[in-house]
């Protein structure tokens, strides 16, 4: 599939997250822009109502004395972040999305360092932050009552909301990052910086007003809040809220969505949901195996209706109407991308940063591809430095979608952004027809004594294909100068006891010594594959999950993921 950054579609041009919603809210006045459930009930809100309950609860914080005020919110998603998201941006203040998930120390610091002056709550997090006195607090519980109060203080000509002035290159949204290298950093993004990153992807990718989502990334994260939320309010869709994974089947099946925003574990999740209900059907992998051969033959830019058809139970798990899968925050591999595009879910990797609000590379309605990730956005500049013999480099993102700078970081910001370009110390390689594909990142690139470069990522992917892997890290241990390759593994249990025919119940000696000879095996047939540098020599089999940011990326600076506590590691080379 050749790509031409020339054919675009049409965009209405918006600098503003007000101006993005307004527009939005008049020519979509009637569509359902959020459904979500409320006990037994579905709720349906239009954007009429969504741009009224805006305005309203933008009056009620301004009448609270938080006009221009950071304000940060809290919680699970749901309707009410998201207008409380929306009433702080468009007529109120600057932004602050919250990891729900922080300890109340991590969060408390935040909202210090951030200099916020209120934090909206929602109604499973209260009790969390009773006796926190960081700063004000406001309840999503009580937004009914905010709005009716500011829809009397409009009734009375309150106008701070209609006067407000938006300096759309200003600060207009302060998150603070869960990175997987390094310290969290409050990343300042301007309204103009996300707008134009909306309308820079809308130009590449079609969501229509028909178009459904059903959203399930965290909404504090840059990625969800972008791609899943403002970007389908700009395009006149509706965002269904899935308020636990538990219930996610049931949301997908009452939802019916058209579109989906999802992590590459959350596929792999469902892939082997799909693969066990085929094998709970007599002759089900025999099935499967067949439909896989017979999607094949089906043209590949072709109607994906007959795969669909082909493969009518796996649609039918999604709710019979996806048609798309937009999937970032980490590498896909690419035989979980074949598999789903086999079922006719066409699927479109992306990458990019908080500091860039955040899509700068990006498969499209005229390209896509399981290899590689994509081109830059509409207008936006990428480029590769200090490459090596192979190509490999950093890559360096210009546009409007790069941020202002680190929040009260002045030479943390001078050192990725310079003359314009932001550094985002990701290592990248061109492809043969132009599209990048991104290889690792800078900081968790391993130098050999000899001074040759390890990219774990390289030797991770091996690893997860031998079918006996959960999750794994690899990363340089013992004298940096001379780092050990290690290689710590968390087994995917049930694979491991079909490859052993024994299970965990067995004798725990004999138990533990299989898997050890299982994996040292495993790791000895990736050794043989690369060039000796490159070689595991060390490895550790972990007995529960890495620790992982919110977006299910495995946290490479944390010790917890370095060792183990059951002390069980090997040598590869070990008998």
């Amino acid at each position: 599939m050749k790509f031409n950054p020339k054919l675009v579609y049409p965009v209405r041009d918006v600098i503003t997250i007000r101006e993005l919603v307004e527009s939005s809210c008049e020519k979509f006045a009637d569509n359902t822009a959020f459904m979500y459930r409320e006990e037994d009930e579905i709720i349906k809100v239009t954007y009429e109502k969504f741009i009224k309950d805006i305005r309203a609860l933008s009056t009620y914080l301004n009448f609270s004395g938080l006009q221009g005020e950071k304000i940060a919110v809290t919680g699970r998603n749901s309707y009410y972040w998201a207008l409380t998201y929306m009433a702080v941006a468009c007529g109120c203040g600057v932004v602050v999305p919250l990891d729900k998930d922080l300890p109340l120390k991590e969060a408390e610091y935040i909202l210090q360092e951030s200099e916020a002056k209120a934090l909206m709550v929602s109604p499973e997090l209260e009790e969390k932050f009773e006796c926190s006195d960081i700063c004000r607090k406001f309840y999503m519980k009580n937004i009914p009552e905010y709005i009716s109060e500011g829809c009397r203080l409009i009734e009375a000509g309150d106008r701070s909301y209609a006067d407000y002035k938006i300096d759309p290159n200003g600060l207009g949204v302060l998150i603070y990052t869960s990175g997987t290298t390094g310290a969290a950093k409050g990343v300042m993004l301007s309204q103009r910086n996300i707008c134009s990153d909306i309308t820079s992807v809308l130009k590449y990718v079609k969501i229509n007003p028909d178009d459904v989502s059903v959203s399930v990334l965290p909404l504090h994260h840059t990625y969800e809040c972008t791609a899943g939320f403002l970007g389908f309010i700009y395009s006149g869709a509706c965002i269904a809220y899935n308020d636990s994974l538990r219930r996610i089947r049931a949301d997908l099946a009452e939802f019916k969505p058209t579109v989906f925003i999802a992590v590459p574990l959350l596929l792999e999740n469902f892939l082997k949901l799909i693969l066990e209900k085929y094998a709970s059907i007599p002759g089900g992998k025999t099935v499967f195996a067949f439909q896989k051969a017979a999607s094949k033959l089906l043209p590949v830019n072709g109607n994906s209706s007959a795969r669909k058809k082909l493969f009518s139970l796996v649609n039918e798990s999604f709710g019979g109407r996806l048609r798309l899968i937009l999937c970032g925050a980490a590498p896909l591999s690419p035989e979980i991308y074949k598999t789903y595009e086999s079922f006719g879910i066409k699927v479109y990797i992306g990458y990019g940063l908080t500091e860039t609000s955040p899509i700068c590379l990006m498969h499209s309605d005229f390209y896509r591809s399981a290899d590689d990730n994509g081109y830059p956005a509409a207008g936006i500049e990428a480029k590769i430095c200090d490459a090596d013999a192979d190509g490999k480099g950093e890559l360096a993102i210009r546009g409007n979608n790069v941020m202002l700078g680190y929040y009260k970081m002045p030479e943390e910001t001078a050192h990725v952004i310079r003359d314009g370009w932001f550094y985002t110390g990701d290592l990248a390689v061109r492809c043969a027809n132009g599209a990048i594909k991104i290889v690792g990142r800078l900081k968790s690139m391993i130098v050999a004594k000899n001074g040759k470069k390890i990219f774990p990522e390289e030797l991770e992917y091996k690893l997860m294909q031998s079918g006996i892997v959960k999750e794994c890290m690899v990363f340089g241990s013992g004298d940096p100068n001379s780092p050990v390759i290690t290689s710590a593994i968390y087994p995917d249990e049930k694979a491991v006891a079909d490859r052993l025919g024994i299970s965990a119940e067995t004798s725990s000696d004999e138990y533990k010594k299989a898997v050890k000879s299982l994996f040292c095996d495993a790791v000895e047939k990736i050794n043989k594959t690369g060039m000796p540098y490159k070689a595991i020599t060390k490895i550790i089999i972990r007995e529960k999950e890495f620790e992982k940011t919110t977006t299910k990326k495995i946290k490479r600076n944390s010790c917890e993921n370095m060792c183990d506590s059951s002390e069980k590691n090997g040598s590869a080379n070990e008998e």
